[in-house]
């Protein structure tokens, strides 16, 4: 019976052991899940914050392009009215139909490669513009495939 009880004693502590070693290692893991959670949840909330202030710039961009275009093409309106404006009244003193033809295809002339020339400027402004718009979402766009493949490991 003595020996019983000393079996049964050792079973306890035995027991009595590896519940609290197993209740240690399961605090342990639990503690570092936790601390894992909450230093993904702190990148997670940098990351996003990132997101939006590379959606503001290229907002911020965008408006200042189309500030940019709006300005050029006011500008290009009031010259051309002006030139409209001269040409009409070349016109008017010309002394005979020929000198009036002559005028007008000079003035059709100029208007036409003025025209192409400001088309031509605005398209290359407009790819500048477009270009620095998108070059904060594209940067953040890489951080997120980096972000990817650097967690999928």
């Amino acid at each position: 019976m003595a020996v019983a009880k000393s079996t049964a004693a050792k079973t306890a502590k035995s027991a009595t052991a590896a519940f609290e070693q197993v209740t240690a290692a399961s605090s342990e893991t639990m503690k570092e899940n936790f601390d894992r959670g909450v230093a993904a949840l702190s990148e997670a909330s940098a990351f996003s914050k990132e997101n939006i202030e590379a959606f503001m710039a290229s907002a911020t961009a965008a408006q200042k392009g189309m500030e940019t275009l709006s300005a050029r093409y006011v500008a290009y309106s009031k010259s051309a009215m002006e030139n409209h404006m001269a040409a009409a009244k070349s016109l008017m003193t010309s002394k005979s139909v020929q000198e009036f033809v002559e005028k007008q295809n000079e003035y059709a002339k100029s208007s036409f490669e003025a025209y192409v020339a400001e088309v031509s400027s605005l398209s290359d402004l407009v790819a500048g513009l477009t270009k620095d718009a998108i070059k904060p979402i594209n940067e953040r766009m890489t951080a997120v495939g980096t972000f990817i493949q650097a967690n999928a490991r």
